[in-house]
C-alpha cells in the first residue's frame, strides 16, 4: 500500500510542477507549489497556486466530533474524519492535511481508533471544525517530500 501511495504522489506531482503542456501552460506553472518550513518539524506547510489547486482537484470537509448516538464510534474516538483524508508515511505513522489558509495546507498527526466503513476514529487529531484534505491529500504527500515523475 505504501508503494503505491509514493508511486500515485508521484506522478500527481510530476503533473502539478510540470503543469499543462497545451496552449493554455502559464509562467505561473513553474511556482505552484511553496513549501515554507513549519517551525519545530521536519514538515512544511505547502501552498499552492489557485490553478494548481484546481488541476489537483483539492477538496475539504470539516473535522467532526463522535456524536455519543453514533452506533459504530468505538470506545475512546472523540473526533471523525473521512477515511480519504488519512495518509500513511513509510513507517506506517498517519497523518492528514488541514487547510491553514487559502490554498495552504499543512500535515498533522492522527491517533486512529479505528477505521469503520470511511470513516476514521481518531483520539486525537484535528479540532473539530478543522478542515482537512480528502481529495488530493497523495498530491500534497508528494508535494511536501518533493518527490517528483522521475524518483
Amino acid at each position: 500500500m505504501t508503494l503505491r501511495l509514493w508511486a500515485l504522489a508521484a506522478i500527481a506531482v510530476s503533473s502539478l510542477l510540470a503543469g499543462c503542456q497545451g496552449e493554455d501552460s502559464t509562467a505561473d506553472d513553474a511556482t505552484s507549489v511553496t513549501l515554507t518550513p513549519v517551525t519545530g518539524t521536519s514538515r512544511f506547510t505547502v501552498g499552492l497556486s489557485v490553478d494548481a489547486v484546481d488541476r489537483l482537484g483539492i477538496r475539504t470537509t470539516d473535522v467532526q466530533r463522535v456524536s455519543p448516538q453514533r452506533r459504530a464510534a468505538p470506545a475512546g474516538s472523540r473526533l471523525v474524519i473521512p477515511y480519504a483524508g488519512v495518509i500513511y508515511d513509510s513507517d506506517g505513522s498517519t497523518w492528514t492535511y488541514v487547510q491553514t489558509a487559502d490554498n495552504t495546507y499543512t500535515r498533522r498527526a492522527l491517533d486512529i481508533t479505528s477505521i469503520v466503513g470511511s470513516s476514521a476514529f481518531l483520539r486525537s487529531g484535528p479540532s473539530a471544525g478543522t478542515k482537512v484534505v480528502v481529495v488530493g491529500a497523495p498530491e500534497l504527500f508528494g508535494a511536501e517530500y518533493q518527490i517528483s515523475g522521475e524518483e
